[in-house]
């Protein structure tokens, strides 16, 4: 049975069994329906991209549209449901899904098709203490989302179909659990899995700190040796002692399942600091290991991994375990407030950790960010990065990265 069908049904029993208990009778049902809360996000934006290859730039004028509407509770119980769509006005570019490739396939690269479905539809049941149930279609972000997240930088995003626990019961501490079955991606495709269970568990006991603990266990539909099941270990700490700011994360990727030669390592630090209270000035590492000797590189899982090394958006790739030679990735940033606008520049230099296709330098970014809030639900946000590739190694031309520069408007509407 399906899973959306194996939880609905258990709800609808525990639903049920209260209503015999108490007799709710119809118009608490009613007003449940009717004294829900709605919301609206809406996303006018912009995109070009010039990457240094025989494609010509792509270009993207579109408007992405969620709606929403979460109903009171009822018996301990709520459901909630958003459609969303993405409609372009002007669509020069290519983009995958299902494998194949769509649209003007002499243009760059854009990964937001155009198209509708439903975002997320999930029943909450909050019948047991300090917990919350969640079965349905949802977004998943754990941690800073460098391997769970819902990649909400592109238009389409990505949900899970899931059952998921989140407890806390215990003083300071969050416990989450959940057993995912598809992954509704940014291509508006799908993922179907025999199984990925996610552990997650955070103390936030520490004045201004908190630690927090992660199994992620992951089994494809693959059978082969070559699968792509993983098991994921590893801890995160996020702190603050004035001025300064930090965290440090480290994961270790083993065999799970079907999957063999998993044995990968990923290790991420930022630290930062305020300078007259006007500039934040951080510095930062990670470091994702390759493909070494039989070892599989690095799988970064589900990530929001726009979010990292670089908005250019030139190692994709760890999601999946597919940058074979891993990465070094060195970096500077510094963020500012002005005229009521968050202003970050960051600079990023890129090396390889392995030398098994590619022994080089990949090269370094520029990156910039205004966010600029126009009314209470009104941002006006632009994003701008150029990657310049380095070619002076004696094999440059295995480089799998290339020039690349990415220009994003955007004004947001959420309500």
């Amino acid at each position: 049975m399906n899973l959306y069908w194996r939880g609905l049904a258990v709800l609808m029993a525990l639903l049920f069994w209260g209503g015999s208990l108490t007799a709710a009778p119809l118009d608490d049902f009613v007003a449940a329906l009717k004294d829900g809360t709605p919301d609206v996000d809406v996303i006018t934006g912009f995109e070009y991209k010039h990457r240094d290859d025989a494609t010509s730039p792509g270009q993207q004028f579109s408007i992405r549209t969620r709606v929403g509407y979460k109903t009171a509770t009822f018996f301990n119980t709520a459901a909630y449901v958003q459609l969303h769509n993405v409609s372009n006005i002007m669509e020069q570019y290519r983009f995958t899904s299902n494998g194949k490739t769509y649209g003007n396939l002499g243009r760059d690269v854009i990964a937001d098709p155009d198209g509708s479905r439903i975002q997320q539809i999930y029943l909450d049941f909050t019948g047991v203490p300090d917990t919350l149930v969640r079965v349905g279609r949802q977004d998943i972000v754990l941690d800073d989302a460098r391997l769970m997240g819902d990649v909400d930088w592109r238009l389409n995003g990505q949900s899970f179909d899931a059952a998921s626990i989140t407890n806390t019961s215990i003083q300071d501490v969050k416990l989450y659990a959940a057993y995912v079955q598809k992954v509704n991606t940014i291509s508006l495709d799908s993922l179907d899995l025999d199984g990925f269970y996610l552990f997650n568990a955070a103390y936030s006991g520490l004045k201004n700190h908190t630690i927090s603990l992660h199994t992620y266990l992951l089994d494809t539909e693959s059978t082969a040796d070559s699968a792509r099941d993983s098991a994921t270990y590893g801890f995160r700490i996020d702190g603050k002692t004035a001025p300064f700011s930090y965290y440090l994360d480290y994961s270790h990727q083993s065999n799970f399942a079907d999957g063999e030669d998993h044995n990968a390592d990923m290790v991420n630090v930022y630290v930062a600091g305020k300078i007259n209270n006007m500039f934040t000035l951080g510095v930062g590492y990670s470091y994702i290991s390759g493909q070494n000797g039989s070892d599989r590189a690095f799988d970064t899982l589900f990530s929001t991994a726009h979010k990292f090394n670089g908005f250019a958006d030139q190692f994709l790739g760890t999601n999946g375990g597919d940058l074979r030679d891993g990465l070094h990735d060195y970096y500077v940033q510094a963020t500012t407030q002005a005229f009521g606008a968050k202003l970050v520049l960051a600079y990023h230099y890129f090396d390889t950790t392995e030398n098994d296709f590619f022994d080089g330098t990949y090269g370094d970014e520029i990156d910039a960010l205004l966010i600029k809030p126009l009314a209470e639900n009104l941002n006006f946000t632009v994003k701008y990065a150029y990657f310049m590739q380095d070619d002076s190694s004696s094999n440059g031309y295995l480089n799998p990265t290339r020039d690349t520069e990415i220009l994003s408007v955007r004004l947001q509407f959420k309500y």
